[in-house]
């Protein structure tokens, strides 16, 4: 990072997402509802509307990933401007039968140049049946000028069967060749650089397309999510490819590569989904 973006970055208390802030829709859409407990720990919780599930029932690792980048925001975006760089979310039971999920997050540590933090997911009936857990971690650019409060994202979008598959809510879309894409930059996905929630639903979006056309099938859980964001997506369209898949049994694993094709086809971000193939139930 030059002295120059670092000071752009600083410029304002939300850094390059001061432009888009009102509009920006990562958080709002899924009515992600953060609560600071104290410095390090904070809570969260969202409703598993269908849209936010596979057509097995199961729960998308990209909202869960959401919710709990979310969850750490509000500790720690009033003290660092950062940027993410590694997201991994392991589901342990897909949540077919849960109605909302509750996130416990904390701050793990704060070193000069990097913070990690952590979340474990539960059923938000009882804490017994653990949904997930995942880990983010952020490279510090600098610190949050005063004047920061954290957003509040609202209640997300009303709960009824006509809402759009998740990745055409975060302004995705289909190409001619079939790969998916978001088009370019709108105040709500990021005015500056492309936010790291359509990063999330959209990659995930194309590994599971991959390992239903090898899997044969559209029955999949998503058991294990990891996104690493190398650079940020400034220009766009932002074209997600996958390229790799393997199978094993019932088992697909997919590597998709997010490439802004505006600024000389830049590799923006890479993600690895883990699925699995189940027995499609009667409607």
């Amino acid at each position: 990072m030059t002295n120059a973006g670092t000071r752009r970055e600083a410029a304002s208390p939300y850094g390059e997402w001061d432009a888009s802030l009102d509009a920006l829709m990562t958080y709002r859409y899924l009515g992600s509802k953060p609560r600071w407990i104290d410095r390090t720990h904070a809570d969260n919780q969202i409703r598993l509307r269908p849209d936010l599930r596979t057509p097995a029932g199961a729960v998308l690792a990209a909202p869960l990933a959401i919710a709990m980048l979310d969850t750490a925001g509000i500790n720690i975006d009033r003290i660092w401007i950062l940027a993410l760089t590694q997201i991994d979310v392991q589901i342990l039971d897909p949540a077919i039968d849960a109605g909302a999920v509750s996130v416990s997050g904390q701050v793990i540590r704060e070193a000069r140049s990097q913070v990690f933090t952590e979340a474990r997911i539960y059923d938000a009936e009882t804490r017994d049946r653990a949904i997930g857990f995942g880990t983010a971690n952020w490279s510090v650019i600098a610190p949050t000028p005063e004047g920061h409060v954290y957003p509040e994202p609202g209640d997300g979008v009303e709960d009824t069967a006509y809402l759009p598959p998740l990745w055409q809510a975060y302004t995705g879309r289909r190409r001619p060749d079939g790969l998916l894409e978001i088009p370019g930059l709108r105040p709500e996905i990021g005015t500056e650089r492309l936010h790291h929630g359509p990063m999330l639903v959209i990659t995930e979006t194309a590994a599971l397309q991959a390992a239903a056309a090898e899997l044969g099938t559209e029955a999949l859980v998503i058991e294990h999510l990891s996104l690493t964001i190398v650079a940020p997506g400034r220009s766009g369209p932002f074209v997600a490819t996958p390229v790799f898949v393997g199978v094993h049994s019932s088992t697909a694993g997919c590597r998709v590569e997010l490439r802004d094709q505006g600024r000389d086809n830049r590799l923006v971000a890479a993600a690895f989904v883990r699925m699995r193939a189940v027995a499609e139930t009667p409607c």
